[in-house]
C-alpha cells in the first residue's frame, strides 16, 4: 500500500462509522511520518486563530505558544504562502526569538509546517514536530506533502459534515494530480517560494521540455530532478 492508502485506511478504520476527528487525523500523521507530534491550525484573515486538532497535549502546547506569542511556523506559512521546514529549531531563533526558546523547553528540535490548501482556498496549516533536529529525507518529505494534501481534503469534508463512510475518494491514490501536488510542495521547499509559484515553475518546465506535467512531477518526487539545480 502507498502512504496515501495507509493513511486513509487508518483514518477510516479508527473512525468507524463516525466522522474522523482532527485529533485522530493528527495521530495517524504521527504513526506514518518520522515525527512525534502533529497539529492542525485554523488560519483566519488575521492570521493564526487557534488550534483545532492535536495529536497529544505536547502538540497542543506548541501551538498554544504560537497563538500566545504571535510568531512561529503556522504564522510563517501564512506570510510566505508556502511550507516552512526547520530541521534544527535553533536555526530559527532570529526569526522566532520568543517561540523557539519556549518550544525548545517542551522538547522539540524540528518543525515542519505544511499549508492546507484546496485550490486558492487556504484552510490552515499542518504542523509536524520532531524531538531531535532532523531534516526530512526525499521520500519522507514527499510523503509529508502528500499527507498534507489528504488532510486538506479531510478538513474540507469535515467542514461539510461528511462522514468517514463517504470518503470514497480515499483509495484513489493513483490520480496523476496527487504526484503533481507532491512535486509542487517539494519545489516550493527547494526554491523557497510559495506553492502557486512552484506550480508555475513545474508547468513551465513541463512546457519547455515538451513533456506531460505528471511525468516531470514524478521525477521531482523520486529525487531525480531538483529545481534549485535548474
Amino acid at each position: 500500500m502507498t502512504v496515501a492508502e495507509r493513511f486513509l485506511a487508518a483514518v477510516i478504520d479508527r473512525s468507524g462509522d463516525r466522522a474522523p476527528t482532527l485529533e485522530l487525523i493528527c495521530q495517524v500523521c504521527c504513526d506514518l511520518l518520522p515525527i512525534t507530534v502533529a497539529s492542525v491550525v485554523l488560519m483566519g484573515t488575521e492570521g493564526v486563530e487557534g488550534i483545532t486538532g492535536a495529536s497529544d497535549p505536547l502538540a497542543a502546547a506548541i501551538q498554544n505558544e504560537e497563538f500566545t506569542l504571535g510568531e512561529g511556523p503556522a504564522t510563517e506559512v501564512r506570510r510566505q504562502r508556502g511550507p516552512v521546514l526547520v530541521s534544527d529549531l535553533g536555526d530559527a531563533l532570529s526569526d522566532w526569538p520568543q517561540f523557539v526558546p519556549a518550544v525548545a523547553r517542551l522538547g522539540v528540535g524540528a518543525i515542519y509546517a505544511i499549508p492546507l490548501r484546496i485550490g486558492a482556498v487556504d484552510l490552515g496549516v499542518l504542523v509536524l514536530g520532531g524531538a531531535r533536529p532532523r531534516a526530512l529525507a526525499g521520500q519522507e518529505l514527499a510523503d509529508s506533502f502528500l499527507i498534507g494534501d489528504l488532510v486538506s481534503r479531510l478538513v474540507l469534508d469535515l467542514q461539510a459534515g461528511v462522514t468517514s463512510e463517504s470518503l470514497a475518494w480515499a483509495l484513489d491514490a493513483t490520480d496523476s494530480r496527487t504526484v503533481v501536488h507532491q512535486a509542487t510542495g517539494m519545489i516550493a521547499a527547494q526554491l523557497n517560494v510559495g506553492v502557486a509559484e512552484a506550480l508555475v515553475a513545474l508547468r513551465a518546465n513541463a512546457f519547455a521540455t515538451d513533456r506531460p506535467i505528471d511525468q516531470v512531477a514524478t521525477e521531482v518526487v523520486a529525487g531525480r530532478r531538483r529545481f534549485e539545480e535548474l
